[in-house]
């Protein structure tokens, strides 16, 4: 019983925070815009982004490899999209560097110093 209880609660668990490789996002656009639309209005940003999956395309301003995190957008500016790759997706960032443009597909969750984008992938 308890097998077929667990197996129940891993399907659900899956389903809820599946990868998001198939999934059509909301909306595609640069880092640049997507940083723009939070810096002009965060409350109207978030109630077009605030949980949706995206897409955002930019350059490689800073990289995590051990942790999975990649900052998209320009050097000198005072926030970036923050985004923290799946955890089964880490190991596809080693080979990129600062500088790289990669187009990254995840849900977005909001404004806090940087825009953060959570559960993410790259995409080819």
């Amino acid at each position: 019983m308890f097998i077929i209880l667990g197996a129940i609660g891993y399907f659900l668990y899956q389903l809820k925070t599946g990868t998001v490789e198939h999934q059509q996002p909301a909306y595609q656009l640069t880092a640049t815009e997507l940083l723009a639309a939070y810096q002009e209005d965060e409350q109207k940003a978030n109630e077009q982004f605030l949980g949706k999956l995206i897409e955002v395309r930019g350059a490689i301003n800073l990289l995590n490899q051990e942790d999975g995190f990649i900052y998209l957008g320009e050097p000198t500016a005072a926030a970036t999209i923050s985004c923290t790759l799946d955890s089964s997706l880490k190991s596809s960032i080693r080979l990129l560097k600062a500088g790289d443009t990669v187009s990254i597909k995840g849900f977005c969750t909001g404004y806090l110093i940087d825009v953060q984008i959570n559960r993410a992938q790259l995409l080819p």
